[in-house]
């Protein structure tokens, strides 16, 4: 909740927001809005948010399918038992749309039940952000176009949870995962940019209990006209050096978008 102070004693260091919009400060509310589920390739598969009774299988397709977790920040969707305080269970979806941080959503098998593949998104209320968290297929099921199924939910939960700000970070031994990003962001179907690439930002398993720090690349987009309230490079107050470095980051944006327009 939104905690009233006055101000008024104190001042920016620097007037800014001169190139945007601005608005009231007020109580900020990302909600998770219950997907309806959705069938793929003919029913084979469906869709849908975690339910309680998912819990023991998606952690065993997070341990397939992304043991680098373990050992570190996120190793928590290895364990189910950390699920219940962190997750929106479709059983208790209408206290948990609000109050728990993070949303998987899962591809089951119908005939036989089985959890294929899952996602992980993580909210940021104050900030009005979705943080595309994970994607993971199990082995056994890979190159079934799951990762289009789940991610049209999350990209339609986005929209209608009032976020603004989307961010996503790709890890550098999973090309795959990068070229399918990057195929979004071309021709503006998913809009997402390139933000910089950070070495060692996350610790990650290295097999037997070994771990290492792994490079992520960080991606961002703006929704629901969230762009509209984001300061202008124009006001920006950057070293000519960290100018340099935006320029050529929007221009790399820049070519990625263009090349797909080339190729239809």
């Amino acid at each position: 909740m939104q905690r009233p102070m006055d101000m008024s004693p104190y001042r920016p260091y620097r007037r800014m927001g001169q190139s945007c919009l601005t608005r009231p400060i007020r109580e900020k509310v990302v909600r998770w809005v219950k997907p309806e589920p959705r069938h793929h390739l003919n029913g084979r598969f469906v869709g849908r948010a975690l339910s309680r009774q998912d819990v023991e299988a998606a952690a065993e397709i997070w341990r397939q399918a992304y043991p680098e977790l373990y050992g570190s920040t996120h190793d928590f969707m290895l364990f189910p038992e950390e699920y219940e305080t962190r997750m929106a269970l479709m059983e208790t979806w209408e206290a948990d749309s609000l109050a728990k941080p993070c949303c998987m959503l899962v591809a089951e098998e119908t005939a036989g039940g089985r959890l294929a593949a899952a996602t992980l998104m993580t909210k940021m209320d104050q900030n009005l952000q979705i943080e595309y968290t994970f994607a993971g297929t199990h082995p056994a099921f890979r190159r079934q176009g799951l990762m289009g199924l789940l991610g049209g939910m999350m990209a339609w939960m986005c929209k209608a949870s009032g976020a603004e700000y989307l961010t996503t970070f790709l890890e550098t031994w999973h090309t795959i995962t990068q070229a399918e990003t990057l195929k979004l962001e071309r021709g503006g179907r998913g809009g997402w940019k390139v933000a910089g690439i950070f070495p060692g930002n996350f610790t990650r398993w290295a097999g037997d209990q070994q771990e290492y720090r792994a490079c992520e690349v960080y991606m961002y987009r703006f929704i629901n006209d969230g762009e509209k309230y984001a300061t202008k490079p124009e006001e920006w107050q950057l070293h000519p050096e960290l100018l340099r470095l935006w320029e050529e980051l929007e221009a790399f944006n820049a070519r990625l978008a263009a090349r797909e327009q080339q190729d239809k």
